[in-house]
């Protein structure tokens, strides 16, 4: 996945902040259960006001993930 989330924070990098977290360690780990994620890799898009607008888990083919990005920036 790591070579599509690239791919698309390069195309998006000036409108989309991305934020990878590893939720192995530390605050990452904290923040995985604090959202309630159940596997990785996770994909959780929020709005500009901080809302949850978008959220998967596991494999996801890149276009699910554009477009799930474009719907954000509607």
């Amino acid at each position: 996945m790591t070579p599509i989330v690239n791919g698309l924070e390069t195309e998006y990098s000036e409108r989309v902040a991305f934020v990878r977290i590893n939720a192995g360690e530390g605050e990452g780990e904290q923040l995985f259960r604090r959202l309630g994620l159940p596997g990785h890799p996770s994909y959780v898009f929020f709005s500009t006001a901080g809302q949850e607008v978008f959220r998967t888990f596991g494999t996801v083919d890149s276009l699910r993930l554009k477009n799930a990005i474009e719907d954000v920036l509607r």
